[in-house]
């Protein structure tokens, strides 16, 4: 009889550790789950930047190296008889197809939809700095897709005594949709390239400010 109840009693007592431990474990889970889902969604959001600024990088560079215009070639200057600036023209032609080919090579890549991702120790999730090397590494996945505009502007800056720096540089704008079990959202990345600069001597009017477009 006695045997009988301490079994009883050490039923109740294992019953009662268990319990616990699946308190703790549904806390911990929902703390997790608290925790991980913004986090999560930062950092995708941080890793489909990078991922848009790498493509756009490396198609820009691509294209340069395929279609590597002087300014020449991109924009000619012609002077009056007494050496002052009478205007800059741009060649459409060079400038046209620049743009042309950069923006279908950001465009197909984009359009590809490739699923990129990335590794996380567990501990990172809990944003504690202690903790935020521990454990196994999470993986992360995330697919892009969207749009993208290039357009071509002029800068000029003064280069010293009756000098101007004229800079081509190319404006990229990508309208990203990044999508994600945890995180979706449409973003816009803009970055600037310069493709070509010449210093220009004598005076430059104000009014030649936007001559490539």
């Amino acid at each position: 009889m006695l045997c009988r109840r301490k079994r009883s009693k050490l039923r109740k007592r294992l019953r009662r550790v268990v319990l616990f431990i699946f308190l703790i474990f549904v806390v911990l889970v929902i703390f997790f789950e608290a925790q991980a889902v913004p986090f999560t969604a930062k950092c995708v959001k941080k890793q489909s930047k990078s991922v848009s600024a790498r493509i756009i990088n490396n198609c820009v560079e691509k294209v340069n190296a395929k279609y590597p215009f002087e300014y020449s070639e991109l924009a000619s200057i012609k002077y009056s008889d007494s050496g002052a600036v009478q205007s800059i023209s741009a060649n459409s032609k060079n400038v046209n197809l620049l743009k042309s080919r950069i923006t279908l090579a950001i465009q197909k890549e984009l359009d590809l939809q490739k699923s990129y991702s990335f590794s996380l120790p567990l501990g990172s999730f809990t944003e504690l700095t202690l903790l935020s090397t521990l454990g196994p590494a999470v993986e992360v996945s995330f697919i892009l897709t969207g749009s993208v505009n290039c357009k071509l502007k002029s800068t000029f800056e003064s280069g010293g005594v009756n000098q101007t720096v004229h800079h081509i540089i190319l404006e990229i704008t990508t309208e990203v949709i990044t999508i994600s079990p945890e995180y979706r959202e449409q973003t816009s990345y803009k970055t600037d390239f310069e493709v070509a600069q010449s210093v220009i001597v004598g005076s430059v009017p104000s009014t030649f400010a936007d001559i490539v477009h």
